[in-house]
């Protein structure tokens, strides 16, 4: 079999499909069977290519819909006619949409898989033409041809002793707050937590994933103050950050949401004031459930957030009624897991 998942340019969208790609070259006969990859993200093109696929889509510097849109009409036929893919996996954005939409309507088996609480404004059209449509998070009133698989995590996502993750990063038993912003890091984010740190040095320590663009100059704030911290652009080894902390700061992707509820762990979410809206309604599914505090970038007041940092940290009663709540939402599925549902595709 052929398969082609195709992606936007964000960990969103890139983490999930690698999931399902990985899971699929277990079950596929190598000669046989060939997985293809539509991303547009140079620096994920080269991850996929590191992990032995085959990837292919045009990265353009400027999102200008007047140039782009044509370009992505010639590009899907394209695609579809060389590739011949007999199976094609949507995960969302506006880079995927005429790909799934040819491929349906040339009968080709289509599958549009949506992880977040409502569904972007491609999957949305799509919806009316894909014949399966995959959810991440449960909703009491899903249509009947969608199935809920929840948000699949990436193949590194383990849970690991405490104390082990805590020794490789150097940490002491104190408390550990741990910061970012999704794939592409987020300025708001960096900021807040820079001002959060002279309230709580002597008392916690911090991981924080900056993002690239932020990066020299949040690293250089932390050199000069006197605070154990982790800082990074980015880091792989997810599982060792996560096995950490006791508090996360965070954008709310699905995919981030996916790993807070798998670690179980208590979190600050302030969404992506964009995002189509999408990142509002995965935070707002969390605090309805008692299973997050969530302020709004627009609406952001420190002293609310530093009270409620201090609160999740130091009051235990708070922290486990907030861990009791995540192991309710069954969200995060691991890669293991995953496998075992893996008809389902």
């Amino acid at each position: 079999m052929r398969v082609l998942l195709v992606c936007e340019r964000s960990g969103g969208h890139i983490f999930p499909a690698l999931a399902i790609g990985k899971a699929m070259r277990q079950h596929f006969e190598k000669e046989k069977d060939q997985i293809y990859y539509f991303a547009t993200s140079l620096s994920f093109r080269e991850y996929l290519t590191r992990e032995g696929f085959m990837v292919f889509g045009k990265s353009f510097p400027l999102r200008i819909l007047i140039f782009e849109i044509p370009w992505r009409i010639l590009e899907a036929l394209y695609l579809i006619v060389r590739l011949r893919p007999q199976k094609i996996i949507g995960f969302g954005g506006r880079d995927s949409f005429f790909l799934i939409l040819f491929s349906s309507i040339f009968g080709r088996d289509t599958v549009i898989y949506e992880p977040n609480v409502k569904f972007g404004k491609a999957n949305k059209v799509l919806s009316f033409f894909s014949k399966k449509r995959l959810r991440g998070f449960f909703r009491e009133k899903e249509d009947k041809n969608a199935k809920v698989i929840g948000v699949l995590l990436r193949d590194n996502i383990k849970k690991i002793d405490k104390n082990k993750a805590k020794e490789i990063l150097g940490f002491d038993e104190r408390p550990v707050i741990f910061s970012f912003g999704g794939s592409q890091g987020s300025s708001f984010l960096n900021m807040i937590m820079i001002e959060l740190i002279p309230h709580l040095r002597e008392r916690c320590q911090f991981i924080h994933l900056t993002g690239q663009r932020d990066y020299l100059e949040i690293s250089q704030i932390y050199n000069t103050m006197k605070v154990k911290s982790f800082v990074r652009d980015f880091y792989y080894p997810m599982e060792v950050l996560y096995s950490t902390a006791d508090l996360v700061v965070s954008r709310a992707g699905a995919s981030t949401l996916g790993e807070i509820a798998y670690y179980h762990l208590p979190s600050i979410l302030i969404p992506h004031p964009s995002a189509g809206g999408h990142q509002k309604e995965n935070a707002f599914y969390f605090k309805e459930r008692e299973a997050a505090c969530v302020f709004l970038q627009d609406k952001f007041l420190f002293d609310e957030f530093l009270r409620a940092t201090e609160e999740l940290l130091f009051y235990p009663g708070l922290r486990q009624k907030m861990i009791d709540n995540l192991k309710k939402i069954k969200l995060g599925v691991d890669f293991e897991e995953f496998t075992k549902s893996f008809d389902l595709l």
